[in-house]
């Protein structure tokens, strides 16, 4: 139905896309788990918990970044000449 060169284009964006979920999904399990276990020792030590949180804003924001950087990168390496 499409030309080759279509399909091959399709395919490198969902591929793209899968590693850029796929680098996110990890990225926030794991500041979760970090995020949990801070949080649990701030309680049991009365600390203030608004550092820590903005640690976990920070470290989301970087996982944003992290993941587009992902997805540019397999869209310019697996460019279609």
């Amino acid at each position: 139905m499409f030309s080759s060169r279509l399909e091959q284009r399709r395919k490198v964006r969902r591929f793209a896309l899968l590693v850029a979920v796929t680098v996110l999904l990890a990225g926030i399990a794991l500041i979760a788990v970090v995020a949990m276990q801070g949080f649990d020792l701030l309680g049991a030590a009365g600390a203030d918990r608004r550092p820590l949180g903005l640690a976990v804003l920070g470290a989301l924001a970087g996982l944003l970044v992290l993941a587009l950087v992902a997805y540019v990168a397999v869209r310019v390496f697996s460019r279609v000449e």
